[in-house]
């Protein structure tokens, strides 16, 4: 019973990511970012559904397992920025690579900056 109750969803997320593809190659993005919203929408109000029928989908431990993804996922995003930013600092003199180093040393910044203000709000906080 548990596997069908992530059907819908699933459905929902392939519709939306074919959609998208397909809006987007035919340059009509805006039809693409509609059924981006629409599939958002119908995620929160299926898992709002799902709660009210008293259905548990997430536990400490799925939290859990979601809090240590997160984070490697972000050490092993941060540690590639960094050999792109590496890499590419090493080819600035062309100017097609001048732009991309700028905008991964910028997305680096970005992610490094947000990181250390989430860590000092949750520290405040928890």
């Amino acid at each position: 019973m548990e596997r069908m109750l992530r059907v819908p969803p699933v459905l929902v997320g392939i519709i939306a990511g074919f959609t998208i593809f397909f809006s987007v190659r035919s340059g009509r993005g805006e039809i693409g970012v509609i059924a981006l919203a629409l599939a958002m929408v119908f995620a929160n109000w299926y898992s709002s559904w799902l709660s009210e029928k008293g259905i548990v989908l997430e536990d400490e431990r799925t939290i859990r397992i979601n809090e240590i993804a997160s984070r490697r996922t972000l050490q092993i995003i941060i540690v590639a920025l960094g050999f792109s930013v590496l890499f590419l600092s090493l080819k600035t003199s062309n100017p097609e690579i001048k732009g991309a180093f700028e905008s991964l040393s910028a997305v680096l910044v970005g992610m490094s900056l947000l990181h250390l203000a989430l860590r000092h709000y949750y520290s405040r906080v928890m």
